[in-house]
């Protein structure tokens, strides 16, 4: 319903620019279809990065996720803001309809291709953890940002949680950091709260617990393990952060962020993992 009410305000607008009212049938018909198009294109493309989207709602608030596209990719946009140009710029309609399937064609190839560097990077992790004797329940591959090549990978264990980064350009062995999984009651206590909740369901069951001092009070931390890089971050760039008491009663939470400055020294590293599968911590 949406898309056609939007189309015929669009034809309409244009009708009233062009000094031609009512709209053309054609014209508006073409307004139409580009508006129920995109609308249901774009919650497509969402599905196709680690955030994913809501497809059933508002009947489900079920998130679907495919780990094949960053969130930010200009190798993704730029084709389709380049068609969109000579749509717009160009006198001959079929330069416009030449170009922006072009494009199409360009980003559902770049779209699958990424898809499986996601399923080549998560065979490649469970065979190199497989060969160590460590069988996980499950991994997850995740595209940094501006490219699909260079992944983070979460191995999830019983035990414990193994992170490391793979680059389909330059394959090498993954470094892994094992996080042990801390069992503690009022981790439960956290989870089990609204706000532990709406974080369980945003990250769609990838996060990360554990108990942390904080100036002589416990505080519980949840991260969600989508984006995340060495050192603060290696868990996630943000999550949520709760008090408990000496009765393990959960407090009021926050959300926390420890996402690292957009600096050349961060895109610096970036471009090296991309390009060597080497990670900025193992470069002299």
């Amino acid at each position: 319903m949406v898309g056609p009410l939007i189309g015929l305000g669009l034809a309409k607008w244009e009708a009233r620019r062009r000094g031609a009212a009512p709209p053309d049938p054609d014209r508006l018909r073409a307004w139409i279809w580009l508006s129920v198009l995109v609308l249901v294109t774009h919650p497509l493309i969402d599905l196709f990065t680690s955030y994913g989207t809501q497809l059933l709602a508002p009947f489900s608030d079920h998130r679907f996720a495919i780990n094949a596209m960053p969130i930010i990719d200009p190798v993704y946009s730029l084709p389709l803001l380049a068609a969109a140009l000579v749509a717009g710029l160009s006198r001959r309609a079929g330069r416009g309809v030449v170009a922006s399937a072009l494009a199409l064609f360009f980003v559902a190839a770049y779209t699958l291709h990424a898809w499986s560097l996601d399923a080549r990077t998560r065979e490649a992790a469970r065979a190199q953890l497989a060969a160590q004797g460590i069988a996980a329940t499950d991994v997850t591959a995740y595209p940094l940002l501006f490219q699909p090549w260079y992944r983070r990978v979460v191995a999830e264990t019983p035990e414990s949680i193994r992170i490391g980064f793979h680059s389909m350009l330059a394959p090498r062995p993954i470094a892994w950091t094992e996080v042990p999984r801390q069992r503690d009651p009022r981790i439960d206590a956290v989870a089990a709260t609204r706000e532990g909740r709406l974080l369980e369901w945003f990250a769609m069951g990838h996060v990360a617990r554990r108990v942390r001092d904080a100036e002589g009070a416990a505080v519980v931390e949840g991260a969600d393990t989508r984006y995340g890089a060495r050192g603060e971050s290696l868990l996630g760039f943000w999550g949520i952060s709760v008090p408990v008491d000496a009765a393990g009663r959960p407090g009021a939470a926050r959300i926390f962020a420890r996402r690292p400055a957009a600096d050349a020294r961060s895109f610096s590293a970036l471009w090296r993992g991309i390009t060597t599968g080497r990670e900025q911590a193992e470069l002299p």
